[in-house]
């Protein structure tokens, strides 16, 4: 078997081999722009020819990638016919398309990504290469689309992976601590109220040793789903390793209001989480830290948040207390203090 595919394969090889050369040979004998022509129509790449403003050719290829029927749909056509009306950046495609062409004959070349968008409304990404050459003794612009769809893929997926836990798919210490920086900046600018709360899982090695590592890891990413739907769309939940989650309320009015989305989370882990048929018990130990009382810079919220979850923890679990707090509202009947 392995034999006859290693015959097809060089029986293919061949072939190509002598159809590069039949092809060699017949642009050999044409004349520079038959030779350019049969270039054009036989690129991988799809390609438009432009005086600047139109387009006034193309190849099969571009016809295929824009999911058209002809060349006739496209020629004489502006390239913002093929984009949607606006581009990433916020600039109008028309504008933008104008701007770029303009610059390419100006420079006699450019690179450009561009968001395209097919006959069918589908939108993707594409290089585009320009560059000015002389054709049928004008100057034209000479414009080869690469569909780049799947390095964007790629490029999003590696982003992912260096912002986000593995596990959870929640933000992991990089982006949290992004995002916490930028909080603090804008409670400082415009004087707001912001916290940190570090939560720690209570008895989950017991669970992960009793059911398996299969099962702690199914909780804990039960644990990120629950805490992210119990939490505010502009709240930050992330995994910083092992069953340590960190919170970020970006925005509260008082202290008092932090102890409150606190005692909610509690409450939401009453209810027992259910893996693989398996339902498990657990609850969180949860310090919180207060800008810009607790502190005004990120590395001593996180820490005083750390503080007051360790001394959550002592104080009988499955509760939370406020760093360096004297003062307790009479409405908090389960906030503690940690000194």
């Amino acid at each position: 078997m392995m034999k006859d595919e290693e015959k097809t394969r060089k029986q293919l090889i061949r072939e190509l081999a002598a159809l590069r050369g039949e092809m060699s040979g017949v642009i050999a004998e044409k004349s520079p722009d038959a030779k350019f022509r049969i270039l054009f129509e036989h690129s991988p790449e799809g390609i438009f020819l432009s005086d600047g403003k139109l387009m006034i050719d193309c190849n099969d290829t571009m016809v295929k990638m824009l999911r058209c029927s002809s060349k006739e749909e496209l020629i004489d056509r502006h390239p913002s016919a093929f984009s949607p009306r606006m581009q990433p950046d916020g600039s109008l495609s028309f504008d933008k398309a104008n701007q770029l062409m303009e610059e390419a004959l100006q420079k006699g070349h450019l690179q450009q990504e561009w968001l395209c968008r097919r006959f069918n409304g589908e939108e993707f990404p594409v290089e585009i290469l320009l560059a000015v050459i002389t054709w049928e003794g004008q100057k034209i612009l000479y414009m080869v689309w690469r569909d780049i769809t799947e390095r964007k893929r790629i490029e999003d997926a590696i982003r992912h992976l260096a912002y986000h836990d593995v596990l959870t798919g929640l933000p992991n210490r990089i982006l949290f601590t992004d995002r916490l920086v930028l909080a603090i900046a804008q409670a400082k600018r415009y004087r707001k109220t912001m916290a940190v709360m570090m939560l720690d899982l209570d008895r989950f090695k017991t669970i992960n040793d009793t059911a398996g590592h299969h099962i702690g890891d199914l909780l804990l990413q039960s644990v990120g789903r629950r805490l992210t739907h119990t939490l505010r769309e502009e709240d930050t939940v992330a995994r910083l390793g092992g069953d340590e989650f960190m919170i970020l309320l970006p925005e509260i009015k008082q202290a008092l209001s932090s102890f409150r989305v606190a005692d909610k989370i509690v409450s939401a882990f009453k209810e027992p989480f259910i893996c693989e048929g398996n339902e498990l018990s657990t609850s969180a130990s949860i310090g919180i830290a207060v800008y810009p009382d607790d502190g005004e810079d990120m590395d001593t919220l996180m820490k005083h948040a750390d503080t007051a979850m360790y001394q959550a923890k002592s104080t009988g679990r499955n509760t939370y207390c406020r760093f360096g707090s004297d003062h307790l509202p009479s409405e908090d009947r389960f906030l503690k203090t940690a000194n």
